[in-house]
């Protein structure tokens, strides 16, 4: 592929193991929060909680802001290779100072998959703040000034239909800059010229950006049109702004957020206090989610003994306990430590119990937070060691609120996407496949084998849409929908162009955004530009997160069998809001939605009855690389082992590969274990193993994540995960095995690495 993220994680494979090793450089000024203790409770807004008649005191979280919450105790900073940086386009490092409000040094991709602040736009966030956003200056978002004219056409769709003299920040770049633009005469661009005809004359203007304006503030943000209006994830870099940085973010409530913080769970009681001299406790309720929220404590023990329902129980203090933490790349940041506590208020941030006074029987909490990066490369999570930020206090005899009793606690992945985010981003129309999981699938399989929900067959009834849309290169009307958005369906699935996540797939490739350009104008593209910027596969991954979420809708409804399908067409057809079996149709009014899914059942049915020739679960015989283009790190055979240091046989090869990069099947077949690895396969971490047929599999092991479960067919080139470093890992890398009658064989013999 020659999009730009193909070549960022060629490329990044080697800054991040360098990263690994020995870059990720953390200061935390420890000894003055130790030396210091929280003498006296934060002036926080207050309600209670009730659990089976018992009555807790809680932050009363409509009160409670990003600008409010108290500021942090210590100092730190954080630094990432430049090189990093660079490739991410995303700024991990970080540096606060004692006494900073969380807004300030906290920034959005580090909520990307708790609080999902990106979903919001500026037109909902001036609405809650009640800011008049003609007033305020396009310099006081701070991504603004990173977005290329590129950036901007792709994210809000219909941009360059507007003409250059309307869009008054673009028109005052384009005559800025043209000196240094070799070719580029501004006056022979009339007033009526639109961006989109000025990118598709001049490609190379796309790169200007509106940090090169000398004065971003001399223009508001209304000044380019319905940027208000577009989610803050469809902007460059989104995820490196500072919560401070977005207009009226830092003043949201945090019961307010798409994903907001929700208090249920048990309450205990605070039965006595004991000092940090205490030693070896093991019946506890904090840790963290790496090792489970039962964390064992040697010495420097304080705790709180509960009472009540959770009688007997410890809540240690992680003012002296560190315990794992973090995951990804960003585990090995704080040397992968975080202070031992609980998640009572969501993965956010962590509470801790901080002070433990037996003098007056009293206890102190803090907050924690942590660094994100989550996409391709997905770079995961640092442990939570930012912070002290001061929280509640209790004494003895008092109700305390610790949340679930397992609280997130020892779940090996993180939840899926809360339904409360996927209802917020239906309302806020942004589709789902435009949402970050957290379960760390960032891309599809690139495969339509298997079975969706209801046992529909994805190759079937891909194949049905496709006798009604068109193929992978298909072309459709320029149309425009009731809320304004105008553009073209695109390829097999005629997935329409103004689509959030069809632009993001768009523009990663070379010349995406003049493209998309193009399209909005309602200019004639060909069917080669379809396939060169909207690929099979990206049309492919698109398609089964959708008709995944159709076929549980309409299951949902109450429909089977042929009726599901049937369903399933008029949704795709219509929305989901589609009436069923409703008359409507589109432009062309040849298809109702009743006759649409009536076809569509049809051909369904008629494409399972010919479904011969398909490529899933078959091996061709021939072994392809599972990682293209990456190097070999370690061969098969003998070597000194790099976690034990003695001399033991390496039973694979290692492919060196970014955390996050797409893991391929190396022929087809079936999945006959997706799992953490057990006794037999001690070590391997997450694993996949497929079955070729006639005694050959193939071992795909410390993966980041999986893409696929036992009993899955797969065709050769699916993605069955990611590259990680679960299990016994140095590194991010992936171990790729074959094996011939159970034994394992030299990789080498089947595949040119």
């Amino acid at each position: 592929m020659g999009g730009r993220i193909d070549r960022a994680i060629a490329l990044l494979f080697f800054f991040l193991v360098g990263l690994m090793m020995s870059c990720l450089v953390v200061f935390v000024s420890w000894e003055g929060a130790i030396a210091r203790d929280i003498a006296l409770e934060p002036d926080l807004p207050i309600t209670t909680v009730e659990f089976e008649g018992q009555y807790a005191r809680v932050p009363d979280w409509s009160q409670i802001t990003f600008s409010s919450l108290p500021p942090i105790l210590t100092a730190g900073s954080f630094v990432a290779p430049s090189g990093v940086n660079q490739l991410l386009g995303y700024d991990l490092s970080r540096t606060w100072q004692a006494g900073d409000t969380a807004d300030t040094y906290l920034k959005l991709g580090d909520f990307q998959t708790s609080l999902y602040l990106q979903l919001f736009n500026l037109s909902t966030l001036a609405q809650m703040t009640n800011l008049d956003l003609s007033q305020i200056g396009l310099g006081a978002m701070e991504m603004a000034a990173w977005q290329t004219i590129d950036d901007l056409v792709t994210a809000i769709p219909g941009l360059g239909n507007y003409r250059v003299a309307e869009v008054a920040p673009i028109a005052a770049l384009l005559r800025d800059q043209f000196p240094g633009t070799p070719g580029w005469n501004p006056n022979a661009v009339g007033t009526n010229s639109t961006i989109a005809e000025v990118l598709s004359a001049n490609p190379e203007l796309g790169q200007l950006s509106l940090g090169e304006l000398e004065n971003l503030n001399e223009f508001a943000l209304t000044d380019i049109p319905d940027l208000s209006n577009v989610p803050l994830q469809n902007l460059n870099g989104w995820g490196n702004s500072t919560i401070a940085g977005v207009p009226g973010l830092a003043n949201i409530p945090f019961d307010q957020m798409p994903n907001p913080v929700e208090v249920f769970g048990l309450i205990g009681i605070v039965d006595v206090v004991y000092g940090a001299a205490e030693t070896d406790r093991h019946n506890t309720i904090s840790g963290s989610q790496q090792v489970g929220f039962s964390a064992a404590c040697q010495t420097n023990c304080g705790y709180a003994e509960l009472a009540g329902p959770l009688y007997g129980k410890q809540w240690i203090s992680g003012k002296y306990q560190e315990v794992e933490g973090g995951f990804g790349v960003l585990k090995a940041v704080n040397g992968g430590r975080e202070p031992t506590g609980r998640h009572p208020f969501g993965n956010a941030f962590k509470v801790v119990v901080w002070d433990t006074d037996e003098s007056t029987g009293t206890i102190t909490t803090a907050l924690f937070f942590r660094i994100c990066y989550r996409g391709i490369p997905d770079l995961g999570c640092t442990p939570y060691f930012l912070g002290p930020v001061p929280f509640l206090s209790h004494r003895e005899k008092e109700p305390i609120f610790v949340g679930l009793l397992d609280a997130l606690g020892g779940a090996s992945s993180p939840a899926p996407i809360p339904t409360g985010v996927l209802e917020k981003a239906r309302e806020w129309g942004i589709p789902e496949t435009a949402l970050t999981g957290g379960d760390g699938r960032f891309f599809g399989n690139g495969s339509l084998c298997g079975e969706g929900p209801g046992g529909v067959d994805f190759e079937a009834l891909a194949a049905a849409f496709s006798s009604i849309e068109g193929n992978y290169s298909s072309v459709g009307s320029f149309v425009c929908d009731g809320d304004g958005n105008c553009g073209r369906g695109l390829g097999r699935y005629q997935y329409m162009s103004y689509r959030s996540d069809v632009r993001q797939m768009i523009s990663q490739r070379d010349g995406g955004a003049a493209f998309l350009a193009r399209v909005d104008s309602g200019a004639t593209v060909s069917e080669a530009e379809v396939e060169r910027f909207f690929s099979q596969s990206d049309q492919d991954n698109l398609f089964k997160g959708d008709q995944t979420r159709n076929i549980n809708q309409a299951i949902g409804e109450g429909f089977s069998g042929g009726r599901l399908i049937e369903r399933v067409g008029q949704i795709h057809f219509g929305g989901a809001g589609a009436p069923i079996d409703g008359s409507t149709s589109d432009i062309h009014g040849r298809l109702t939605l009743k006759t649409y899914g009536e076809e569509l059942r049809s051909q369904y049915e008629g494409a399972v009855q010919t479904k011969g020739n398909s490529s899933c679960g078959r091996a061709t015989g021939e072994l392809t690389t599972p990682v293209a283009g990456a190097p070999v790190t370690s061969e098969y055979g003998w070597r000194i082992h790099p976690i034990y240091g003695d001399e033991r046989f390496h039973t694979g090869i290692d492919l060196g590969a970014a955390s996050g990069t797409p893991v391929q099947a190396a022929d087809g077949g079936t999945v006959v274990f997706a799992d953490i690895s057990g006794s037999m396969t001690s070590g391997y971490g997450q694993l996949v193993i497929i079955d070729h047929g006639n005694g050959r599999e193939t071992w795909y092991a410390h993966l980041n994540n999986m893409n696929v479960q036992e009993g899955q067919q797969v065709a050769p080139g699916d993605v069955l995960g990611s590259v990680g470093s679960s299990g016994g890992s140095t590194g991010p890398h992936l171990h790729f095995e074959v094996r011939e009658n159970g034994e394992p064989v030299d990789p080498r013999q089947y595949i040119n690495f």
